[in-house]
């Protein structure tokens, strides 16, 4: 661990040295638009894992931002509130009538549910049990999640500390140090909140090279700078490396900007819809930081022409929601991608030596060094072959910055040896973990989607 100073801070630095970046083509720039309020936005259940949503509304029911539209079938408590005014467009069910989407109609008002105000100098002196009981009246709670399971967390539980996510190293992700520009006293004020609902450490977890006062002048919490490749932005690297997590523990973690939005709660005494959403991929042709609304539909943040062949995500390529055209952001997304669709046949491509194809291993001319722009590469969503057995399983311990032994950890699970795969380290993993070993994988086999099984395993069967 390194110690650097930046303006009278004091930053701890932990270098990851496993991992890789993918240089795709396509980032953001650094400018922010205010986007216009959108005709209809969406709440969609299946983001909230963990929770066992039930609808509060039916279709032409009135709205206001902050309104309950889902409650938790095992705590009522807990609720799904709607980021806009209006009118209940539609429920929207899928096979087996699972509950996928409720939509609303915007009446672009936003008329908002009011909450009690904590003054800026109180806020210090709230009690841990009304910050957790208002945070769960507006709605805010979900913001919050745990590990292990990286699921919502439990009001009942008391964390042994709590992570802030504020970087991030995804393919294309945003810089939430831009995006947290501004909004300082926001920031501190959420902080402040959180520490009343640990007796344990609040971590900041930044890039190295932050520069807003936001982070620089956070006070009374543990600012640590994360640098090296992705994984090094993943919650479970902050983790493992600050506060691992043994059974029985319980961490909890939050979005920079999801800090901002409890401040808003008490500070002004509503529940603040607001997202910030960067725009990237080869397929935007407007790629800008655009400031909207929780559960946007995808179609608002794109400017220009859209390409039906192109695949829509919610979130980056590693680990985000294949949502299409006239999808909506996903609840904890900050990011949109836009990639060109695969499916082109290339003759004899398998002998040409591919300088512009992109691969972790030397199979082709372009491990060679690069510079500028051209070490950016345009990627598509091909797959270049099929699923097969596993053969090289050395692999997957290079692309994971945990110390953990990935292939042995997969071969407990899917062999139902859950006592084993918890010796090996899954309680302190997640699905997005193991991202790009999938990416990386000849074998084109879903490490993270065994991973995240193996989760629910233990969860159900304790």
């Amino acid at each position: 661990m390194i110690a650097v100073f930046f303006a009278g801070l004091r930053m701890n630095i932990i270098q990851i040295n496993k991992g890789r970046d993918i240089p795709l083509s396509g980032a953001a720039e650094r400018k922010k638009v205010l986007c216009a309020l959108p005709p209809v936005v969406a709440v969609q259940p299946p983001d909230f894992y963990g929770l066992r949503l039930i609808p509060v509304v039916k279709p032409g029911d009135s709205v206001h931002v902050g309104s309950p539209l889902l409650e938790h079938k095992d705590d009522r408590r807990v609720k799904i509130v709607s980021p806009a005014s209006g009118a209940v467009a539609d429920i929207i069910r899928g096979d087996k009538r699972a509950l996928l989407a409720i939509t609303v109609r915007c009446d672009g008002k936003q008329s908002a549910l009011s909450f009690p105000k904590t003054p800026a100098a109180e806020v210090k002196h709230l009690a841990p049990d009304a910050v957790i009981g208002q945070m769960l009246s507006a709605g805010v709670w979900p913001c919050v999640r745990q590990r292990p399971f990286a699921k919502i967390a439990e009001p009942g539980s008391r964390p042994k500390s709590i992570f802030v996510q504020a970087h991030m190293t995804d393919p294309l992700s945003p810089d939430l140090d831009f995006v947290l520009e501004g909004q300082e006293a926001r920031f501190h004020a959420g902080l402040e909140i959180l520490k009343r609902l640990t007796p344990g450490t609040v971590f900041v977890c930044c890039p190295p090279s932050a520069r807003s006062r936001a982070i620089q002048e956070a006070s009374g919490v543990s600012v640590v700078g994360f640098a090296g490749p992705h994984p090094a932005g993943n919650v479970s690297t902050f983790i493992h490396h600050l506060d691992p997590v043994q059974k029985g523990d319980v961490v909890w973690y939050i979005g920079a900007e999801d800090v901002c939005r409890i401040a808003d709660l008490f500070l002004e005494g509503r529940f603040n819809p607001r997202r910030t959403v960067a725009v990237t991929g080869e397929g935007a042709l407007s790629r800008v930081y655009g400031q909207t609304v929780l559960g946007a539909p995808i179609r608002h943040l794109l400017t220009g022409a859209l390409l039906e062949s192109s695949r829509y995500i919610s979130g980056s390529v590693l680990r985000g929601t294949d949502v299409g055209l006239d999808g909506y952001v996903c609840f904890y997304d900050q990011q949109v991608t836009v990639l060109p669709l695969g499916g082109k046949r290339e003759f004899l491509g398998w002998l040409r030596p591919g300088w512009n194809k992109y691969s972790f291993s030397r199979t082709f001319l372009s491990s060679l060094p690069r510079r500028g722009t051209e070490a950016l590469f345009s990627l598509d969503t091909d797959r270049h072959g099929g699923q097969r057995a596993i053969v090289l399983n050395h692999l997957y311990d290079g692309y994971v910055a945990l110390d953990v032994l990935t292939y042995f950890l997969v071969r407990a699970i899917v062999s139902g040896d859950l006592e084993e795969a918890q010796r090996l380290g899954l309680l302190e993993c997640a699905d997005e973990d193991f991202a790009l070993c999938a990416f990386a994988c000849p074998s084109k086999f879903d490490v993270g989607g065994v991973i995240r099984e193996g989760l629910k395993l233990i969860e159900t069967e304790g």
